[in-house]
């Protein structure tokens, strides 16, 4: 029997490829916003790209820099304008695309942010057909339109409009198909945000969103019967608890980090339900069964 003849492959310096940002990001979609999709899912990638929009307007707020964000979604054209500090100027271009450029790695500019640092609005960029920014500023506005995250064209000028940002982007359907945006999923994206940010007003398509009370409203336009007992209520720096129960069978316990709802829960979840159940233990010292602790449970994290 002969032997089998491996084919040569070549291994060069021809052979050491450099991919710009732009060009990574659409070759590896996957590294920057998980799946793609085509909106069927909530975890689909055009619910990504309209989350790492918002989070950049959250981020705004969570500074104490505009009290309401307006998200606005017709024939699956996305536009989302805050009431921020608008992007410095001067590097409006680069901030939407270059990749790991951003205010968001030290604490100078940003306490805390919910975006990816450098990285999230330059991937909605490079992943949709067309992107425009517009930054507002103290009178004047700097503006750009890419396609495909190649830049077509950016000025500047002078506005009358509030200090914020626009942003309004199309999702490129060389990725996602023939892709539609369920705007229930989107409406619970929106509400998410109102209980995880009270205070601030969100608008989708012209209703308003906002919480007073925050994740304790989540619990509460949860609950489908009377509660037990009044939720409870814990908050602390980095930490916020709301747990209740019912009369009904199973869990019902929405969970989050960082602005993002962990539908496949995690750490702090299993600590949350470990928690619950180790408490009731030791107040009653009775050997209870976690799972029968849970019962009921109506809570968020």
């Amino acid at each position: 029997m002969a032997e089998e003849t491996v084919p040569k492959m070549e291994y060069g310096d021809a052979q050491i490829v450099t991919m710009e940002g732009v060009e990574h990001i659409r070759r590896r979609p996957g590294m920057y916003i998980g799946r793609l999709g085509d909106g069927r899912n909530p975890g689909d990638g055009i619910y990504v790209l309209l989350k790492e929009i918002i989070d950049n307007s959250i981020d705004e707020y969570a500074m104490g820099f505009g009290k309401q964000i307006q998200v606005t979604i017709a024939d699956e054209q996305v536009r989302v304008r805050d009431f921020g500090r608008g992007i410095p100027l001067d590097s409006v271009v680069k901030a939407v695309s270059i990749l790991n450029t951003g205010g968001k790695f030290d604490d100078k500019a940003f306490k805390k942010s919910v975006g990816l640092n450098g990285v999230g609005t330059k991937a909605v960029n490079a992943l949709s057909e067309r992107f425009y920014v517009c930054s507002h500023r103290g009178g004047e506005c700097s503006w750009a339109s890419f396609e495909r995250g190649e830049l077509k064209d950016s000025g500047k000028g002078p506005t009358k409009e509030k200090d914020g940002t626009l942003v309004r982007f199309f999702p490129d359907r060389m990725m996602f198909g023939d892709f539609h945006y369920n705007m229930d999923y989107v409406e619970t994206m929106v509400k998410n945000y109102s209980y995880l940010k009270k205070g601030l007003t969100l608008v989708l398509n012209d209703t308003p969103y906002m919480s007073q009370n925050g994740l304790l409203d989540l619990v509460n336009d949860n609950l489908t019967e009377d509660p037990l007992y009044p939720p409870i209520h814990l908050e602390g720096e980095d930490i916020e608890i709301v747990l209740s129960h019912g009369n009904s069978y199973g869990e019902n316990i929405s969970s989050f980090v960082n602005g993002q709802n962990t539908r496949d829960g995690g750490t702090h979840l299993a600590a949350y339900r470990e928690a619950i159940a180790k408490t009731l233990k030791d107040f009653f010292k009775k050997n209870y069964e976690p799972a029968d602790c849970r019962q009921g449970i109506v809570g968020a994290i």
